[in-house]
C-alpha cells in the first residue's frame, strides 16, 4: 500500500489510508515512506536533520520512530499520517511531549509539564520566557479540562516573566488524547538558544484580533523568527474569532472557515507574508463530519501546494468548529 507524500522546502506530511492495516502497520508504512524519503534526500546531497516529528495516531505503544512524539490525534478522514519539520539550524531546540505520570489532576498536570521543560530549559542555560518561541498544549476532554489548563498556565507564566508587559509564546491549545497512566496534558516546545541570532518578533493582528490576556488565556497570535537563515513565521492555532475575543459565526462551518483564513492572512500580512509563502498547515475540527467541507474549501483555494493534514480534535472553546495553524517561511 503506498503513501501519499505532500511536501514543500521544509515540511513533509506523509498520509497512510487505514484500509486492511493495523494502527501499527500503518505506523510502520509510515516509518518506510519517512526513511525512504530521507535517503532520497541523502543521495541528493540534501543534509537537514528532522527538527520536529509528529505522528497524527493513535496514542498507544505503536513502532514509533526514536525522538517523535504523538499526541493522540487522529486524521478526520481516516488512517494515520506523520508532519516532519526539516531545519539545519543548530540554534533550535525541538522537546517532543512531555507528560505527567503523578496522578494529579488537569491543574497539577499543567505544572509538572510545565516545571519539566522549564528543568529542561535551565540544564541548557536556557528560560521558558528567553528562549521559547512555540509550543502545543495537549488537553485531553478539553470541554471539561481547558479551564483548569489556562489558568495554571497563566499563573506559571506570571511567575516566570511572562506577562502582560513581556510577551507570550505562539501556542495551539488543542485536544489531544494521552497515552495510558500519562495524565490529562501534554506539551512539546520550539526553543532558540540565541535570542538574537533568531530575531524574534511577535505577531498580533490588531485589526482582527485582540489580545489574548484580556479574555483570559496567555498566548501569542504568531511569532516569527530566522530560521536556516530565513524569516519564518509560527502562526499560532486561530479560529474564527473578532477583536473583542468572540466566536464568530456560530454553527457554520464555511464561515467559520473563511473568518480563521482572513485572520491568519492578517498576520501573515504583519509579517509580511502572504499564503504564497506557506509550507505547512494543520487544521483541527471539532466534528469529524465536517472533514469534507472543509477539505473542499482549502482544495479550491490552495489546491495541493501545501502540505495539509485534517485532524479530529476539538477547539478550547465548544462554539469553535475549526482552527487552523502553519508555518510560513519568506524565500
Amino acid at each position: 500500500m503506498a503513501c501519499r507524500i505532500e511536501e514543500a522546502y521544509n515540511q513533509l506530511i506523509i498520509h497512510s489510508d487505514a484500509d486492511g492495516l493495523s494502527a501499527a502497520g500503518q505506523i510502520s508504512e509510515l516509518n518506510e515512506a519517512y526513511l525512504d524519503y530521507v535517503a532520497g534526500m541523502a543521495s541528493r546531497g540534501d543534509r537537514r536533520r528532522a527538527l520536529l516529528g509528529r505522528y497524527f495516531a493513535p496514542a498507544e505503544d505503536l513502532p514509533f520512530l526514536e525522538g517523535f512524539c504523538c499526541a493522540g490525534q487522529l486524521p478526520a478522514e481516516g488512517g494515520s499520517a506523520l508532519w516532519v519539520m526539516f531545519s539545519d539550524d543548530d540554534n533550535l531546540i525541538y522537546t517532543p511531549i512531555m507528560y505527567d505520570r503523578s496522578g494529579a489532576g488537569t491543574a497539577g498536570n499543567t505544572l509538572s509539564v510545565f516545571k519539566e521543560y522549564s528543568g529542561i530549559l535551565a540544564d541548557a542555560g536556557l528560560t521558558l520566557c528567553d528562549n521559547c518561541v512555540r509550543t502545543w498544549c495537549y488537553v485531553e476532554d478539553i470541554d471539561d479540562n481547558y479551564k483548569d489548563f489556562y489558568k495554571t498556565r497563566t499563573s506559571y507564566f506570571a511567575d516566570h516573566g511572562l506577562t502582560p508587559e513581556t510577551h507570550y509564546i505562539a501556542s495551539t491549545g488543542i485536544a489531544g488524547t494521552m497515552p495510558a497512566g500519562c495524565g490529562k496534558v501534554g506539551l512539546d516546545a520550539l526553543a532558540v538558544k540565541n535570542p538574537v541570532k533568531a530575531d524574534i518578533k511577535y505577531l498580533k493582528g490588531s485589526s482582527n484580533l485582540g489580545r489574548t490576556d484580556a479574555y483570559g488565556v496567555t498566548f501569542e497570535r504568531g511569532t516569527t523568527l530566522m530560521m536556516d537563515g530565513l524569516r519564518t513565521a509560527l502562526i499560532s492555532g486561530t479560529a474564527s474569532i473578532d477583536t473583542a475575543g468572540n466566536v464568530l459565526h456560530v454553527g457554520d462551518i464555511e464561515a467559520q472557515t473563511l473568518r480563521s483564513w482572513e485572520n491568519v492572512e492578517v498576520l501573515l500580512n504583519e509579517a509580511g507574508m502572504s499564503y504564497d509563502d506557506v509550507t505547512v498547515m494543520i487544521i483541527y475540527l471539532r466534528n469529524r463530519e465536517d472533514a469534507g467541507a472543509v477539505h473542499r474549501l482549502y482544495d479550491a483555494r490552495f489546491g495541493d501546494r501545501i502540505p495539509k493534514v485534517f485532524l479530529h480534535a476539538p477547539i478550547c472553546r465548544p462554539a469553535w468548529l475549526m482552527e487552523t495553524e502553519c508555518v510560513a517561511v519568506k524565500r
